[in-house]
């Protein structure tokens, strides 16, 4: 008896405005179609030795979940002492952004990103809802290493199975200063993951799990830059 292969699990991202969807700029992607230019442009190897290029760990947080564009034109801004904040947007019948009080997050905490406080928390109301297959979220997350000292995307996980909507929360950083996003900007990025429980442990090295991570030193100092050792070894387990 021949067996078919497992269905791949899906995430799809609707479009709530009649064509929009065809807009390309506008369009979710893969994250590796936006990758920083400081980073495309930084070499493998300087003067000084191997740079954070070769760190298998950057490289695949780059690749991985889908990024959400920003859909429209938008300018906002808040006042401490007034206590107001003004936004404009443009570009469309999408639905208004909108701001949150202080009372429901940063009266309780002082937040900070980049070297730069926050002192209000907008939200864009996106025109796109997410679905994913069942068992699956989605872990939303900043476009951290395009370190914009303006705004930060809050992380949060929805269970895109059961609950579709995604307005995306943004820590304002400044006091009155005028912050626009042009329609087409990164916004933030979507990592669908699938909800499982785990066994947790912790204890002291065995000799069996010693020699693993000895091995694993040895190969990373002989063979990581030289051979492709480590995405050989992912090419390997993915077959």
């Amino acid at each position: 008896m021949r067996f078919g292969k497992e269905e791949k699990p899906f995430i799809k991202f609707v479009c709530t405005i009649p064509g929009f969807e065809t807009i390309e700029e506008i369009q979710p992607k893969p994250a590796k179609k936006f990758l920083p230019d400081w980073w495309k442009d930084m070499p493998l190897q300087n003067e000084e030795g191997s740079t954070a290029k070769v760190c298998p760990s950057m490289g695949d947080y780059f690749s991985n979940g889908y990024v959400l564009p920003m859909w429209m034109d938008a300018t906002f801004q808040y006042s401490k002492e007034k206590n107001e904040f003004n936004i404009s947007q443009a570009g469309g019948p999408f639905p208004l952004m909108g701001s949150h009080s202080n009372s429901q997050l940063l009266n309780y905490t002082n937040v900070s990103f980049n070297g730069k406080d926050a002192s209000n928390v907008f939200k864009a109301n996106s025109p796109w809802k997410i679905i994913t297959s069942p068992g699956y979220s989605v872990l939303q997350l900043p476009m951290f290493y395009n370190f914009n000292k303006d705004f930060t995307v809050l992380p949060g996980i929805i269970d895109t199975d059961i609950y579709n909507v995604i307005n995306v929360q943004m820590l304002y950083h400044g006091d009155g200063e005028e912050v626009f996003i042009k329609r087409g900007e990164p916004l933030c990025v979507y990592v669908p993951f699938k909800r499982t429980k785990y066994n947790f442990s912790f204890s002291a090295q065995t000799e069996q799990e010693k020699l693993r991570f000895e091995s694993a030193l040895h190969d990373i100092s002989t063979k990581f830059e030289r051979s492709n050792w480590y995405r050989n070894l992912q090419r390997k387990r993915d077959k």
